[in-house]
């Protein structure tokens, strides 16, 4: 990962991490919300994976843990992906990264699901 091109400082990232290993880092300079955001898909020691949201408001630096739930087919897991960009302002980009599909497969599908908030 490049620290330098991101502005996450190295702290940060090792408290965040938490002795995992950064897959995947997805750098919002300004995510819907208006914050610097880091999205990082995150495999620890065990093997298991985690989903890291680092958000920069300015005056501090949040890191929330973000959950995927368990699914068994294409429709639940398009259900999982419309609850993790509505509920979680996930990107596209990490979403396609995620779940190993593409970025447009990602829009088409927000754009069909059910779930969408106005």
């Amino acid at each position: 990962m490049n620290q330098e091109n991101t502005g996450l400082d190295k702290t940060v990232l090792e408290k965040f991490a938490a002795g995992g290993t950064v897959e995947f880092e997805n750098y919002l300079p300004r995510c819907r919300s208006g914050m610097r955001t880091w999205e990082l898909k995150i495999r620890d020691a065990d093997g298991s994976r985690r989903i890291v949201v680092i958000r920069d408001s300015g005056l501090n630096i949040t890191g929330t843990e973000v959950a995927v739930q368990p699914f068994t087919n294409r429709t639940e897991r398009n259900e999982e992906i419309c609850r993790l960009y509505n509920e979680c302002h996930l990107s596209q980009v990490f979403l396609a990264n995620l779940f190993n599909i593409s970025q447009p497969a990602v829009s088409v599908i927000i754009k069909s699901c059910k779930c969408i908030k106005a």
